[in-house]
């Protein structure tokens, strides 16, 4: 595949871009509510990681096979080795991002994790050709500036560890969007399964299973079948109609909206510096869409 600008895009292909671009944003909303269900959780994190993922197993597996009227082996088999590939790869990124925030402090690894976007551009442009916008370019660049502004009062008080385990976790999920992308007329849905079925079979040999209360349990359920679960299914029906770039723009979303529900639900108000850094990003994306939306709905 060479790289090449598509010059005039067709009336549907803004409006696909706009639904794709819906549906990211509509996955990544999903995911800014895990982390007020982290708060209420009561066991340690590789135990949470292992009953999340279950959950999110169970509920893809339900959900697949509805979809194939109960043939969901054979749905997994047309999937073939890339939704395996983007669903180890979806699991390595959760487990990085959980052990990342044990071993450097969370400004750390949100602000490392901000560089996703940047990833799955340079990614994307040279496995798969996809050219990127001065456009997105720039809005990727404010969005950046954002998260240092939200963040900025707390850096420095992270380990280099956990800090490379956080730029892990912004290079996997990069790979896992450019697998997507370059697979996108098949269905991905398969590797929502996969992601699930990955992670348990990661956290199972460090999690206690046994360890946790019924409440610990319905509370990762919620957050496996309806935060990540149906977050991932939403943000890979997206991805079909965006490029990489922008599908990364759009995840930083679950970053400025986890602290605000963290906030209404049980009263952690977010400093001055996090308030503004979010308006930035959310400013950011909005103003790309925006300018996308003029331009006819080019890259």
């Amino acid at each position: 595949m060479t790289a090449q600008e598509i010059a005039l895009p067709q009336p549907a292909d803004a409006r696909l871009h706009l639904i794709g671009a819906a549906f990211a944003m509509a996955g990544a909303l999903a995911w800014s509510v895990g982390a007020l269900l982290i708060r209420m959780v009561e066991v340690d994190a590789w135990t949470l990681l292992f009953w999340r993922s279950a959950s999110v197993t169970l509920g893809a597996a339900l959900y697949i096979a509805a979809v194939n009227r109960g043939g969901l082996v054979r749905a997994l088999q047309r999937a073939g080795w890339p939704m395996v590939l983007a669903g180890l790869l979806m699991a390595v990124s959760m487990c990085l991002y959980v052990n990342s925030i044990t071993r450097t402090s969370v400004a750390n690894t949100l602000i490392l994790l901000a560089t996703n976007p940047f990833m799955a551009a340079i990614l994307a442009w040279v496995l798969l050709g996809e050219r990127v916008s001065a456009r997105t370019w720039a809005a990727m660049a404010v969005a950046l500036v954002g998260m240092l502004a939200m963040l900025g009062d707390s850096i420095g008080g992270g380990s280099w560890f956990g800090d490379l385990l956080a730029l892990g976790c912004a290079a996997s999920f990069a790979l896992v969007m450019v697998v997507l992308r370059r697979y996108k007329n098949q269905d991905n849905i398969p590797q929502v399964f996969m992601a699930g079925l990955w992670a348990v079979v990661l956290t199972l040999p460090v999690a206690a299973p046994a360890a946790a209360s019924l409440r610990d349990i319905l509370l990762c359920a919620v957050m496996g079948v309806f935060s990540i679960g149906l977050g991932m299914l939403l943000f890979v029906k997206g991805l079909r109609h965006i490029s990489a770039a922008e599908a990364g723009l759009l995840s930083l979303l679950e970053s400025i909206l986890a602290p605000i529900w963290v906030w209404l639900a049980i009263g952690e108000q977010p400093r001055p510096l996090a308030l503004l850094g979010g308006a930035i990003v959310l400013g950011s994306v909005a103003a790309h869409a925006a300018l996308h939306a003029r331009a006819g709905g080019g890259r």
